[in-house]
């Protein structure tokens, strides 16, 4: 396709909604709304991270605080990176020589893994597989999550078996950081 007219089908296909080129034809979908992964396309603050008691009331993660900081990262090439920490750890004694016992401490006050995501749209599921994270058991396995947006909020959930045995239902919930769509 000569060059000027590939710049202006570019152009004009923002304008009037998504094309795709298939056997040398364009077809455009108009006024479709992005798809799943379209939407978790970016990045993401964290706005909470609770435990769903066996009473149904919703608990902050213990070792997080009442008030976790973190960041959610869903990129178009399927990689992902999250990272949930307390605000207010304990500091070292000696930030030049942490002891065993305060580098534990701090350890259990961050969670974080980095890897691919699938997302399943019709089961509304997204998976992620760690390919690094801070639990070495995470590496490799498929950390699946039940995902809802609403508007500019992303939430999380899902049931989990912790190396102790203890079974854990969770909810995140995220932000989009401002600027992005």
């Amino acid at each position: 396709m000569p060059e000027g007219i590939s710049a202006s089908l570019a152009s004009s296909s923002k304008e009037m909604g998504a094309g795709q080129i298939v056997g040398g034809q364009e077809t455009r979908v108009f006024g479709s709304e992005p798809s799943a992964r379209d939407r978790l396309i970016g990045t993401w603050r964290l706005v909470s991270a609770e435990a769903l008691r066996p009473d149904g009331l919703l608990q902050p993660f213990p070792e997080l605080g009442p008030h976790p900081i973190g960041y959610l990262m869903y990129d178009k090439t399927g990689h992902m990176c999250v990272t949930l920490a307390n605000p207010n750890p304990q500091h070292w004694e000696d930030p030049a020589k942490p002891s065993d016992s305060e580098r534990a401490l701090t350890h259990k006050s961050m969670e974080a893994y980095c890897g691919i995501y699938e997302v399943r749209e019709k089961e509304g599921r997204v998976i992620h597989r760690p390919e690094l994270a801070e639990w070495p058991y995470y590496i490799g396995s498929d950390q699946v999550r039940n995902f809802h947006i609403e508007g500019d909020r992303l939430i999380l959930s899902l049931e989990e078996t912790r190396p102790n045995g203890e079974k854990r239902r969770s909810q995140i919930t995220w932000e989009k950081v401002s600027g992005q769509q």
